[in-house]
């Protein structure tokens, strides 16, 4: 049995964060009903993305990534009857999770207080950009736009390139961890009170909990962080990134014994025994001559060797790949990190591949992807069956457009 089998989630979300977050509970079991507009569904559904294909079959990488294991409604919450049967939906739910602008749903009479009234026990996740109050609580915002509100885009990248995001959408991805984590001690608060809760997860705290050792940092001692590069945090000359004969070499240098192995595997262990390099603090003061060094020790061999070498030695160390180097990785497929369907498994005309997207497994009963991401809708009949309507009562509530 998986850790949350029986347990409902209502996922009202769009775009990456808030379905992100849903799925790490339906990869354990969760029953996730995906409410979605009626007719296309999610906008995110229809982006080309690299794939036509999928994207005009509304099933774009975006949408897919985090899309399995999932069940599709249809349904018009701008209408009374669909806000009727959105509430009727709550009733049956131990979860709601959305992130529409702060006090939407409250002004379509969905709300977390109206979903209190129908079940008391509700945990209702309201996912933002800024937070549920302060000034910032009505502003839009996408994961770009708060790297830049916290501050990440200012210590990322070099003097000379100026603020850089990060590549992907970090701070989507991590705050998809961060309440998939919050849902769940609310639950088991719940189930060690009975009480359910408002939960108000917002992108802006998730980043700067990203940060916290660089804001802690800067309240006790006033130190603005600057952009480093490559370089590591710890200042430490050999923890950076190094050309080699062919390709790129990141290495990461914390410890001694490290630095003496990483001394000896390049050919430059009769360093060791210079004063300068003695340890951490000498060798930062004399950063510019030993990276030149290593730099150049490092020209000898291409990246895949220096990685191999230095791993051997217990010196941390990686080729700087790229995805389809990733995704070719031994050791990746030993993590069996990728599910593939076929054609007539998800219902398209080509088969798609997409990644369990989560870090971790259990001995047992761990995540796992078991069915494709659904078509828009796709549940819909089966859903308000359940819920108590007949047929012809669907019938009537499709021609209205209501699902």
């Amino acid at each position: 049995m998986q850790a949350f089998e029986g347990i409902r989630i209502i996922d009202l979300t769009r775009v990456l964060a808030g379905p992100y977050l849903s799925y790490q509970f339906a990869l354990l079991g969760a029953d996730v009903i995906k409410v979605e507009p009626v007719i296309k569904g999610e906008s995110t559904r229809w982006r080309s993305e690299g794939d036509v294909i999928l994207g005009n079959a509304g099933m774009s990488p975006s949408f897919i990534t985090q899309g399995s294991n999932k069940r599709s409604l249809t349904l018009d919450i701008d209408t009374p009857k669909g806000q009727e049967i959105f509430l009727k939906l709550v009733q049956s739910a131990d979860v709601v999770i959305e992130n529409l602008r702060t006090g939407s749903m409250a002004r379509r009479g969905i709300g977390y207080e109206d979903a209190r009234k129908v079940n008391p026990g509700i945990i209702y996740c309201s996912v933002t950009g800024y937070g549920q109050k302060g000034p910032k609580a009505r502003y839009p915002a996408y994961d770009s736009v708060i790297q830049a509100a916290s501050g990440l885009m200012s210590v990322t990248g070099t003097d000379a390139s100026g603020p850089l995001k990060a590549g992907p959408p970090v701070v989507d991805y991590a705050m998809g961890h961060a309440g998939a984590f919050a849902v769940a001690a609310a639950l088991f608060h719940r189930q060690r009170t009975g009480q359910g809760q408002h939960i108000d997860l917002s992108m802006l705290d998730t980043n700067l909990s990203l940060m916290a050792s660089l804001l802690t940092t800067h309240m006790n001692s006033g130190t603005v962080p600057g952009r480093r590069g490559n370089e590591a945090p710890s200042r430490s000359p050999a923890s950076t990134t190094f050309e080699t004969s062919e390709g790129l070499l990141a290495i990461a240098i914390n410890e001694q014994h490290q630095f003496e192995h990483l001394m000896q595997t390049v050919g430059l262990g009769d360093w060791l025994g210079d004063e300068r390099f003695k340890d951490a603090a000498t060798r930062r003061q004399h950063t510019e001559v030993l990276r030149d060094a290593i730099a150049r020790a490092l020209l000898r061999h291409p990246a895949s060797h220096w990685a191999c070498a230095l791993n051997e030695a217990g010196v941390p160390a990686s080729e700087v790949v790229t995805v389809d180097h990733v995704v070719k990785d031994p050791q990746v497929a030993t993590r069996a990190y990728f599910k593939s369907f076929s054609a007539d498994e998800c219902g398209l005309s080509k088969g798609i591949t997409v990644p369990l997207a989560t870090a971790y497994k259990f001995e047992t009963d761990g995540p796992e992807i078991r069915t494709p991401p659904p078509r828009v809708g796709e549940h819909t009949e089966a859903i308000l069956m359940n819920l108590g309507y007949n047929e012809e009562t669907i019938d009537s509530l499709r021609k209205s457009s209501i699902v």
